[in-house]
């Protein structure tokens, strides 16, 4: 592996274990709900177009430490993770909280932008984000509020016998 990639995945591992930490530790049902975490991003999945479906998880991942670092990143089945975004992020209301993004390679257009995002926890460890962007990369008018669905990546008690490694 060379050295990029090792110091990436060292930076990573450490983030998750970091956050993991952190996760173990909180009461979700004690305390105000909190974004830092590990946060999968899901899809509502379904075979009928009347029904929403079954929420399914994607590859990828969204981890908020609890030091206020954002990082977005997909795992390439079958291949290398990359880091789509990253910046910084603050809570400013129980339902609001503030991106600083660096850098995006999904939405350029946000590069050394702040973006406020809406969200509201649900049940099962789902977290429901919605956020407007007003142009695009090229400056055209976009006026459009974005949907998301996240679930929080938990830790099992035990390492599951059916993983692949």
């Amino acid at each position: 592996m060379n050295m990029k990639k090792n110091y990436f995945f060292t930076i990573l591992a450490a983030m998750l274990l970091a956050v993991t930490g952190l996760h173990a530790q909180s009461n979700p049902a004690s305390t105000p709900a909190h974004l830092e975490g590990i946060w999968q991003l899901c899809h509502y999945v379904s075979e009928n177009q009347d029904v929403p479906g079954m929420l399914k998880p994607s590859n990828t991942f969204k981890v908020l430490s609890d030091d206020g670092r954002i990082v977005n990143f997909t795992i390439i089945p079958g291949s290398d993770a990359i880091i789509t975004g990253y910046g910084t992020y603050r809570q400013i209301s129980d339902h609001t909280y503030k991106e600083s993004i660096e850098k995006n390679i999904h939405l350029p257009m946000l590069d050394n932008k702040d973006n406020i995002l809406e969200f509201e926890m649900g049940e099962g460890g789902v977290m429901y984000l919605k956020y407007f962007i007003s142009k695009d990369l090229n400056g055209n008018e976009l006026n459009t509020w974005f949907h998301e669905t996240w679930k929080r990546v938990g830790m099992p008690d035990k390492f599951p016998g059916d993983i692949i490694r």
